[in-house]
């Protein structure tokens, strides 16, 4: 005679394993993605970056390297670090705006001469810009309305935003949450 209580332990555990399976299914669905990807293009240099800059969760040293280089100060051909944290939000704002979008660098790292020259020049940069700690960029996106830039920047929450209709550009930067 069967034992009962065996076969339903078997089905019990049975089940428990199909819950569980397709839990992990789920989760690896909700998993982020692996790499992080971006398209920039300087419109006063012309050159362009296409490329993974994250993968498994590393930074990708000659990706980083060739972001540097195109978020240079142009004026001066001086490159420093561009901060990771601003890539990220550059990619997470990419991601706000739904699709594959290349993001037009105007201003990337800025020297501290180029930024007085800008200033005497009559536009609007701050003394102790972002700009200068390779931590904020002004961009535009090709397809994007400018409106729909400004509140994608904003609803990120992620650093400053400044709207600039007159030259229709948004800065970004990784400093503390403001608005301008």
């Amino acid at each position: 005679m069967p034992d009962h209580r065996i076969a339903r332990r078997a089905v019990v555990s049975a089940a428990a394993s199909c819950l569980f399976l397709a839990a992990l299914g789920r989760a690896a669905d909700a998993e982020p993605s692996r790499e992080r990807r971006l398209l920039l293009y300087n419109p006063y240099t012309d050159e362009r970056f296409d490329d993974v800059y994250w993968c498994d969760g590393c930074y990708v040293d000659p990706s980083l390297r060739r972001v540097d280089w195109l978020m240079r100060d142009f004026h001066r051909d001086r490159v420093a670090p561009i901060d990771r944290g601003l890539l990220d939000l550059l990619h997470r704002l990419g991601e706000q705006l739904n699709g594959r979008h290349s993001f037009e660098i105007l201003s990337g790292y800025r020297t501290d001469a180029t930024n007085r020259l800008l200033r005497r020049e009559g536009f609007a940069t701050a003394a102790h810009s972002e700009h200068l700690l390779g931590k904020a960029a002004d961009i535009r996106v090709d397809g994007v309305r400018f409106k729909h830039l400004h509140r994608a920047a904003l609803s990120l929450r992620a650093g400053g935003v400044g709207t600039y209709w007159a030259d229709q550009f948004v800065h970004v930067d990784v400093g503390p949450v403001r608005a301008w």
